[in-house]
């Protein structure tokens, strides 16, 4: 028999059966349990060792005989030269003595020491050892764990292998720092969603269920085509207490703290419960690799709002790919992927119901490695999309945010910030944002008419908004669809940080401003605050679609806001049904050349003229000598005559409602009688209207009239016609040629 067996005690099946003859292996695949020789089905180890005799299979070995475990562990004198054929249901195999060992213990799946001191080994023919085999059940009531905890160290005694997890449920009953302790080199198998590990009822605390020693990494293991079910509801005796100082509650289903190469993948964890699903957590570990898994949140007893995360990373080279989340928006699920440092790239992954899709923040000691990519995820019904951010005065850089599609439903969270793609922190992380690309994505909100004292501004379809310096920043062809108050915004409130190099083109913003937030300054299609050397605005689209318009401002980069240098704004579209959109730009922002104005009488009789303005007269009558080229606008106004339009507003606020708005647009400038106030138009919704500034008085149906402007003609068309010859005209002719001289210098303006 030695000599059929490999270096570690393993034999091939083929080996075995070959080694014990057409009978010998006859008897192993129908699983008799006799001497093959006398054809017994029925003779246990004491009959066959201690009866008539071994039989022989004609191959060298005695006998194989049938047992129990029981037995073989109640054997006095094992024969080296049998095979003993387990049989207890679902531990079944091939066992031989070793007489040259005195010292393994027993583990029940690969030993078996007998009271006589004698070890029986499992002859292998794979790598996989199942759970069973080392006494777990998978019944749904018994204890399993210190089962699959054997399963695993017996593998790693043999250097490696997997550890099968046959279809059945598995209880297990982690506990403060009890847990199972995952080996290197040992994988974890299961055979799908049918094999399920399940914390048992009222377990009460633990710490985590799979975890390691953080001495040494973790190295090269895979958990894979299982479920874990943390059983949240029947667990009625823990308590995630966040303020305990202790890790004993967070209740983890795999925790490590120092690895290499791990893999996860095609696990369902449902439901799950914890501070964390997965944590992988140190700043020099390294490759990680979680994919197609599924993560359903249930809330465990304890805090009503504790923090938590599905999956949590920390470390070089993190992939998350094919993964779905799902949580109910009542389990307050806080974050769906959390990773740290890098390399990361996170991809085609889906979370539903959770506050935030995806987290992205530098380490404490990140240095370079910080290059993350999040392309193709669907973060749906979130309070937050993607957020990414520095760590203390560790930057964040080479952050890529492509292709993903965002709906969040702040309705339903009511949380105090909302945001499609933003920055985040705490007011200690303040490293600076280096090279920040967010291209292709669509981020839609649903819409919040109501205004609600816990949300003021923070609403940011994509939002660059701390205090912190932003370098080399590309916001191009993003969908942004009900932004509640700014659809995109560079800079911080307090006006602290510089942001460099910004490009944002191509983005088509609807709809943004629509919340009716306190401040209005930030309600707005585009904003840029703080200081900002050098920035491209350009090629994008922003639109207003109600009835009555609800947004304020389309772009705004005011002189109020911060400092500006090379800023350019130009080439975009801006539109809305009723009228609006406030383009509130910087005398010192780069501009589009405005277009030539034309009319076709002068003066104008309608029209908004600003001054230093040049407009050309195109009418074709002409009056020579009289009609005017062209003339420049002295004094901004608005031309023309409005018919019995009164306003009532209240001093102090910048609206007055209006009995007729027909008759107005945006851009207007009026004067409203009482108060003799004015004001320009800057956006109409139904018949409110909203001005510039305050009102200083208050007005009562007060008449409206258009602000006339001022111009300044020049170049009068055509030639006055010959003088005639004065040559020996009386000094009547004279005098009435010097008067047509007179009147024609005050034609063209030359005296009064």
């Amino acid at each position: 028999m030695s000599e059929q067996m490999d270096n570690n005690g393993t034999i091939s099946r083929r080996k075995l059966l070959k080694s014990m003859g057409a009978a010998g292996a006859a008897a192993v695949m129908l699983g008799t349990m006799g001497s093959v020789a006398k054809g017994s089905t029925s003779a246990s180890v004491t009959s066959s060792v201690y009866g008539s005799g071994g039989t022989t299979t004609g191959t060298g070995l005695t006998c194989v005989v049938s047992t129990t475990i029981e037995e073989l562990r109640a054997l006095a004198s094992p024969d080296a030269d049998s095979a003993y054929l387990v049989t207890n249901a679902g531990q079944e195999g091939h066992f031989v003595y070793d007489p040259a060992d005195t010292t393994s213990a027993d583990n029940t799946g690969l030993i078996l020491v007998s009271t006589s001191g004698a070890r029986f080994k499992r002859l292998l023919d794979t790598a996989y050892l199942n759970v069973k085999w080392f006494g777990a059940k998978g019944d749904g009531v018994t204890d399993d764990m210190a089962a699959i905890q054997r399963a695993f160290d017996a593998a790693s005694a043999k250097g490696g292998g997997t550890v099968f997890i046959p279809s059945g449920t598995y209880i297990v009953s982690p506990s403060g720092q009890n847990r199972i302790y995952l080996r290197n080199n040992v994988n974890l198998l299961g055979e799908g969603t049918s094999s399920v590990i399940k914390v048992k009822d009222n377990a009460g605390d633990y710490g985590m269920i799979f975890g390691a020693s953080s001495a040494t990494p973790l190295r090269d293991v895979r958990i894979s085509h299982l479920r874990v079910d943390q059983n949240p509801q029947n667990n009625l005796t823990c308590n995630i207490d966040s303020s305990r100082t202790d890790s004993y509650y967070w209740q983890f289903v795999i925790a490590l703290y120092n690895y290499e190469n791990i893999f996860i993948d095609n696990v369902t964890f449902d439901p799950t419960c914890g501070k964390n699903t997965i944590t992988l957590n140190k700043i020099t570990a390294r490759n990680a690799v979680i994919t197609n898994c599924r993560f359903n949140f249930v809330r465990a007893q304890g805090d009503p709002d504790y923090d938590n995360s599905a999956i949590y990373l920390n470390g070089r080279s993190h992939t998350v790919s094919n993964c779905l989340f799902y949580a109910d928006p009542s389990q307050k699920a806080r974050g769906a992927i959390e990773t740290h440092a890098g390399t990361s790239v996170i991809s085609n992954n889906v979370s539903d119901g959770y506050y935030t899709g995806i987290n992205l923040q530098s380490s404490e000691s990140s240095g370079e490695h910080c290059d993350m990519t999040v392309t193709n995820n669907t973060i749906s019904n979130a309070n937050q999309g993607i957020q990414f951010g520095p760590r203390l005065q560790h930057g964040i850089k080479n952050v890529v945010i492509s292709n993903n599609t965002i709906h969040l439903i702040n309705t339903v969270h009511l949380r105090s910030l909302t945001t499609g793609i933003s920055t985040a922190g705490s007011s200690e992380d303040v490293g600076p944002h280096e090279n920040i690309t967010i291209t292709g994505n669509t981020i839609v909100f649903e819409e919040e008419f109501t205004r609600r004292s816990a949300l003021n501004d923070g609403a940011y379809g994509i939002g660059l908004y701390r205090n912190c310096d932003y370098t080399n920043v590309v916001i191009s062809d993003n969908l942004i669809r009900n932004a509640p108050v700014t659809g995109i915004r560079i800079g911080s409130t307090a006006k602290v940080g510089v942001s460099t190099n910004i490009k944002i083109s191509g983005n088509m913003i609807v709809n943004a401003g629509h919340y009716p937030a306190s401040s209005e300054l930030y309600r707005s299609g585009i904003l840029l605050r703080s200081t900002v050397n050098g920035a491209d605005i350009s090629g994008n689209y922003i639109t207003d679609t109600y009835d009555q318009a609800k947004g304020l401002f389309s772009i705004r980069v005011n002189d109020f806001d911060g400092t500006f240098t090379n800023v350019s704004v130009k080439n975009n579209l801006i539109t809305s049904k009723q009228g609006g959109l406030w383009f509130s730009v910087s005398p010192s922002v780069q501009l589009d050349a405005p277009p030539a104005k034309t009319v076709t009488t002068f003066p104008p009789t309608s029209g908004t003229y600003i001054q230093g303005e040049i407009v050309l007269v195109t009418g074709l009558s002409v009056d020579a000598g009289k009609t005017p080229a062209g003339f420049k606008v002295t004094a901004t106004g608005t031309a023309g005559t409005l018919t019995g339009v009164t306003g009532t507003g209240t001093s102090g606020t910048p609206y007055i409602d209006v009995n007729d708005a027909s008759q107005l647009q945006p851009e207007q400038w009026i004067r409203i009688d009482q108060g003799n106030q004015l004001r320009r138009i800057v956006r109409i919704s139904g018949n409110q209207v909203r001005l510039n500034a305050n009102l200083t008085a208050a007005a009562a149906s007060s008449p409206v009239s258009f602000a006339a402007p001022g111009y300044l003609a020049f170049g009068s068309v055509g030639k006055l016609p010959a003088t005639p010859d004065t040559s020996g005209s009386t000094l009547l002719q004279l005098e009435t040629e010097v008067n047509l001289l007179k009147q024609r210098m005050r034609d063209y303006g030359i005296i009064l």
